[in-house]
């Protein structure tokens, strides 16, 4: 199978580059430094920003009224232009680590966000906060809450468990919960996060692959990304025609000689893969009639 490789596009070198997504409405990727506390911008002129943050934040999404809403260690809030969350929206249950990890609106709006238990014993699990901080429990028994998305219909939600090690698939019932969760895909390396494209297509990144690989609606391995960014965090699609796939890394914890062999770890990489993304909704959006 062919391997394509990616290309340096911001070369911002964060601790844990996370959290990536595309905002549509001002036409500019979003995404984290989580260990750095650093929320990146890339306009679609080229100009990159960084906005330092108050604490340690995993998820920002953009929402309906133009702003942002975040989530920092188990808070979901707004988010300030300065960086400080305000407006408490909601605090998810204190299971495990006592931290949220990876999340994405679905296509009614709601915020879907992940905890976290690596002590072996199940704890985490997968949360949806509404618009009015409603918290509704969508799945229990997770290690490693992780990369999220939904099919283009909406009838589908993809879901990550690093530490298991697997992607699942829930079929979802019309309000959205899920009717029945079965495998997608098992892997031998480390699932992080994903994204769908418009034909199906979920793109995963595998934190210590090296790569981004796609797979088809059926579990189908059918393309693989070369990302010389050390670990492998996230990736979103974006740009013109959202045909562009952006991949976040991290150099957080790589030893001296991995860190000569990628010389630009934590840094974003891009590569036109020739299928647009499936689009991200804003927070608090509701769907079309």
């Amino acid at each position: 199978m062919l391997t394509e490789r990616a290309e340096l596009v911001v070369d911002c070198r964060s601790l844990l580059g996370e959290g990536v997504t595309w905002d549509a409405t001002t036409q500019t990727l979003l995404w984290l430094d989580i260990d750095g506390k650093k929320l990146h911008r890339l306009a679609q002129n080229g100009n990159h920003a960084i906005t330092d943050l108050e604490n340690k934040t995993s998820v920002v999404v953009p929402s309906r009224d133009g702003g942002m809403v975040s989530v920092a260690g188990l808070r979901v809030g707004l988010l300030e232009s300065s960086g400080r969350q305000i407006s408490e929206l909601a605090v998810l249950p204190e299971d495990g680590d006592g931290v949220a990890n990876d999340g994405r609106c679905d296509p009614s709006g709601c915020l879907w966000v992940g905890t976290v238990d690596r002590s072996g014993k199940n704890r985490g699990g997968l949360f949806r906060v509404s618009h009015t901080g409603e918290i509704t429990r969508m799945r229990s028994g997770m290690a490693l809450s992780n990369g999220i998305d939904w099919s283009p219909d909406g009838s589908k939600c993809y879901h990550v468990d690093s530490l298991s090690r697997r992607i699942d698939v829930l079929s979802l019932r019309p309000d959205g919960t899920p009717e029945r969760i079965d495998l997608f895909v098992s892997l031998e390396l480390m699932p992080d996060g994903l994204s769908v494209d418009e034909d199906g297509g979920v793109w995963v990144a595998l934190w210590d692959g090296g790569v981004v690989q796609r797979y088809t609606p059926d579990g189908r391995l059918d393309r693989i990304i070369s990302v010389p960014g050390g670990w492998i965090t996230n990736c979103a699609f974006g740009g013109a025609g959202l045909r562009t796939l952006y991949i976040t890394t991290a150099r957080v914890d790589l030893d001296a000689h991995a860190q000569r062999l990628n010389p630009h770890a934590g840094s974003l990489f891009a590569l036109d893969v020739g299928v647009a993304g499936r689009g991200y909704t804003c927070f608090g959006d509701t769907p079309a009639m």
